[in-house]
């Protein structure tokens, strides 16, 4: 059974990305297909722990890496993937 996770309280807009000067809706479009990649990859084991901490990983790069406005459909997926990979095996690490 699937954690239950909302993306929806994460979804941001143009207005939480000003420090993407010129570059708002744009940013605010990318955060959010990443955001719904996050819930579209999730696995009924994930838990809302580790949904929420790829949601702050993700977003947390978003913001540290402006030039991931450049990504692609196909590299923000990668993206999401490998954040939800380190994620999981960081649980797995914890669980040791």
């Amino acid at each position: 059974m699937f954690a239950d996770f909302d993306i929806q309280l994460y979804l941001v807009n143009y207005e939480d990305t000003v420090f993407f000067e010129n570059h708002e809706e744009e940013a605010a479009d990318q955060i959010n297909e990443m955001l719904h990649l996050i819930n579209d990859q999730r696995l009924e084991t994930d838990t809302v722990e580790q949904l929420e901490e790829a949601v702050r990983l993700t977003l947390y790069e978003w913001i540290e890496e402006p030039r991931l406005l450049e990504l692609e459909f196909d590299d923000m997926d990668m993206f999401v993937r490998t954040v939800l990979e380190n994620v999981r095996e960081q649980e797995e690490d914890w669980n040791e």
